[in-house]
């Protein structure tokens, strides 16, 4: 779950918590049943209310999207038959790629961020690189060396490889 999921979660349990105060003192008679009927005569014909249940709608249905894990896989499903099942994780492939990366000379600190589909892996590469290094060269090299392994080991194609340098130093010793 991202950053941005997180504080929508958190504003959205914030409201339901409101909410759940509110019918619970309405249950015990803290509020007067004429000014709740009020309220309620107040919802037909105005907009604003149907606005504000429509974004409490679409947040329901996101946090609900990103509750179930929808959004983003965990794994990569490499073969089904009669035996069972051969899965890889995305942390295993992540990991292996940035392996991969840092074998070229010159290319050091490595993150990997992969995303799977059934078919297709895509995958952004953050790495640093030693000044002097040819940027595009090295590049064509990680890309090169990134497809082919990860298709020789997994059987799945990468549809799309990013490479971001974050900086250009000298590896501290």
């Amino acid at each position: 779950m991202g950053i941005a999921d997180r504080i929508i979660l958190t504003l959205y349990t914030l409201l339901m918590a409101v909410v759940s105060v509110a019918v619970l003192l309405c249950s015990l008679g803290v509020f007067p049943h004429n000014s709740l009927m009020s309220f309620f005569n107040e919802i037909p014909g105005n907009w604003v209310f149907a606005v504000s249940s429509v974004i409490t709608l679409l947040v329901s249905l996101r946090l609900l999207v990103t509750g179930l894990g929808v959004t983003d896989d965990t794994s990569l499903l490499l073969n089904e038959n009669d035996n069972g099942k051969i899965l890889v994780g995305k942390g295993a492939i992540e990991n292996y790629i940035s392996t991969l990366s840092q074998e070229i000379y010159g290319i050091y600190n490595v993150k990997a961020l992969a995303k799977l589909d059934k078919k297709f892996i895509s995958v952004r590469i953050s790495a640093s690189i030693e000044p002097g290094i040819n940027i595009p060269e090295t590049t064509a090299e990680v890309k090169a060396n990134v497809r082919e392994s990860i298709k020789k080991v997994t059987g799945i194609e990468v549809k799309e490889i990013e490479v971001f340098f974050k900086q250009i130093k000298s590896r501290e010793q």
